[in-house]
């Protein structure tokens, strides 16, 4: 009975989850290394996207020569990633585990977050100044075509003064 007892001890110790510091990181001032403060861990984990699916098949055969329709129900779960901040998210990612691991100094960390932001507000600024030029083509087109409008309108107009002056001459004499 004692060897009971002391397995169901050691079962309730492993089993209940006692708070441990594994989430505590030692983070260095500055390049020296001397000076450190303990910083929590940062949530590095990215936006997933979850899309459930259903799949419509007709199975010919397989290993045991199965025939008829298949219906399959699953979810795809992965990262829902524009091309355009692909890498913003990547450097992000990689600056948080280098954060993570302790294996940059604050004064490093502080540096890499202003050149990620700076890269940031570069590709705003030129995605604002791609949406004025393609507005701006857009506004383009339309002007053409109202010129194009015009000359055609001008065009008829003339047509129809040298329709009128012709019935005119019709009619007089």
């Amino acid at each position: 009975m004692p060897t009971f007892l002391k397995q169901l001890i050691i079962c309730q110790v492993l089993l209940i989850s006692t708070p441990v510091s594994a989430d505590q990181i030692k983070l260095y001032l500055d390049n020296t290394r001397t000076e450190y403060v303990m910083a929590e861990q940062q949530d590095c984990s990215v936006h997933k996207s979850v899309d459930g699916r259903i799949t419509l098949a007709f199975k010919v055969g397989n290993f045991l020569f199965g025939m008829g329709p298949e219906i399959s129900f699953g979810k795809k779960t992965g990262v829902d990633w524009d091309h355009t901040v692909q890498g913003l998210i990547a450097r992000y990612q990689e600056v948080c585990a280098r954060f993570n691991t302790g294996s940059i100094t604050k004064q490093e960390y502080d540096e890499r977050l202003v050149k990620i932001e700076t890269v940031e507000k570069e590709a705003y600024n030129l995605y604002q100044a791609f949406l004025k030029k393609k507005a701006r083509r857009k506004q383009d087109v339309f002007d053409e075509l109202d010129k194009a409008t015009d000359k055609t309108q001008s065009i008829k107009r003339s047509y129809d003064r040298i329709n009128r002056k012709i019935d005119v001459i019709a009619l007089g004499k």
